[in-house]
Formats: C-alpha cells, sequence, structure tokens
C-alpha cells in the first residue's frame, strides 16, 4: 500500500531493515509495525515521541479547557480534547519516519474478525466488572476516577448520553488504538508476542491512573493486543474498545436513568 493507502501490496523481506524479517514467526500476513521500501519500521523513536507528545498534548488541551471554561470542564469536552490528542500524537509519530498507514494495522479486514471483535469486546466488559470488584476488595481503593462520566450519564439528558457516545465510545477508542496498539504493540513487537502484549498492555492501563481502571484498562489492552496481532489489522481492537466501551456507556446510563432523561 501506498503512503495514500491506494494499492495493498506489502514491502518484501529485503525491504526491511537488517534483523527485521517481512513476516513474524508463527503467524500468516506482513509483520506488525513493518514500514515501507526504503523507509523504517516502527521502533523506539516512535515510542518514545508518542509517548511525550501524548502527554504534553493531553495536559495541554486539559488546562486549556479548565481555564477557557472557568472550572472543570464537562465529560464530553474532556472526552473530545483526549481523543483529538491521542489521535494527533499517533498520527504525528507516524508522519516523522515511516509515514505509512498500514504500520500501524489501518488495512482491511474480514467481516469474521469484526464479528470476534465484537464478542470479545463483551466478554471483556463482563470480566472488568469482575476484576474492578475484585481490585476493590483488594485493595480497599473506592475510588472512582471516572464518576464525572456518571455524572454526565446520570443526569445529562439525551444530548450529552449521545455526545459520551460518540466521543467516548467512538473518537476515543479509534485514536487510542491507533496510538497503543498501532505505535505501541507495533514498535514493541520485534521483541516477541510476549514482550509485546503485556508490555504495551501495562502502558496503555499506566496511561489511566493508579486506580481501578488500570486492571481494567490492563485487560482491554491484553484483548485488542491479541486481536491485533491474530488478524494483522487493527480494525478489531478498534470495534472491541468501541463495544466495550459503549456497552458501559450504556449500562451506565440505563442503571443511572440518563439515557432516557
Amino acid at each position: 500500500m501506498t503512503e495514500d493507502g491506494t494499492t495493498t501490496a506489502e514491502p518484501s523481506a529485503t525491504d526491511q531493515p537488517a534483523g527485521q524479517p517481512a513476516e513474524q514467526p508463527g503467524a500468516a500476513g506482513p509483520r506488525i509495525g513493518a514500514g515501507p521500501p526504503g523507509r523504517p519500521a516502527l521502533g523506539w523513536t516512535e515510542l518514545l515521541t508518542g509517548a511525550v507528545l501524548y502527554l504534553v498534548l493531553s495536559i495541554a488541551g486539559g488546562a486549556a479547557l479548565f481555564v477557557g471554561g472557568g472550572g472543570v470542564p464537562g465529560a464530553v469536552p474532556l472526552l473530545a480534547v483526549t481523543g483529538a490528542a491521542t489521535l494527533v500524537a499517533a498520527l504525528a509519530v507516524l508522519a516523522m519516519r515511516v509515514r505509512w498507514l498500514p504500520a500501524i494495522g489501518l488495512r482491511r479486514t474480514t467481516v469474521g474478525w469484526l464479528l470476534v471483535a465484537a464478542a470479545a469486546g463483551l466478554v471483556a466488559r463482563v470480566l472488568a466488572g469482575l476484576l474492578g470488584y475484585g481490585y476493590q476488595q483488594v485493595t480497599g481503593d473506592m475510588s472512582n476516577p471516572q464518576e464525572f462520566l456518571g455524572d454526565a450519564l446520570g443526569g445529562g439528558g439525551p444530548l450529552v448520553f449521545a455526545g459520551v457516545l460518540l466521543t467516548g465510545a467512538l473518537l476515543v477508542p479509534f485514536a487510542e488504538e491507533l496510538l497503543f496498539r498501532g505505535i505501541g504493540y507495533g514498535a514493541l513487537r520485534r521483541y516477541g508476542v510476549w514482550v509485546a502484549v503485556p508490555a504495551s498492555s501495562a502502558v496503555f492501563a499506566l496511561a489511566h491512573g493508579i486506580n481501578v481502571v488500570l486492571v481494567v484498562a490492563l485487560l482491554l489492552g491484553v484483548v485488542c493486543a491479541l486481536l491485533y496481532e491474530r488478524s494483522r489489522s487493527v480494525w478489531p481492537a478498534v470495534v472491541a474498545h468501541v463495544v466495550f466501551n459503549a456497552s458501559g456507556f450504556v449500562i451506565a446510563g440505563l442503571f443511572l436513568g440518563g439515557a432516557g432523561s
């Protein structure tokens, strides 16, 4: 595939950096994180730059909302800014050296993989509830860092509910998958699945803070990394993430009365 995504040809083994095969052992399909002919694969340059950009843009966006709004921002603006900052970080990193959309998994996949991903997102949602409860029982930490979402879903009305779904269940999952799976997992995959899956998932979890969300994000990160690994496309990971977030918002909205208020 060229830079504008008009073809589907993959680089051959001779196009890859030394020691980086075009196909990874034990899996069909192109090497995850591989660059196009004449350009490097994803590596530590992209990984570290992505982390810095993500932090800087997220903090700057949150600060701008706080100052501009004269206080704590609402759920929808905060989710929108977070998603936009994450997406900009991912695309900016890709534009530095690699400049090839398939390098971050933006390649076609099958309907079968999308259905598997949707089911995986629902299963992960159920397991996340159990993990979150277990974390609270073991640590005694009953805090809820995402309480602002519950407040918005519970009393914001249908427009706010729709805004949360649009930003938190579409924009944020897409952006986070491009950054944490496309860039993060893609850069670490050269060290093998047993390193890339836990390492990229741990980074994803830590980005959500040291709280109950950490164990939930860790689970979701593992699920999405495995979907990317097996399908060789980031779209199944995006779908699983979308279903995971959307199902959580819908359950919270119905439970709190926000969806129908």
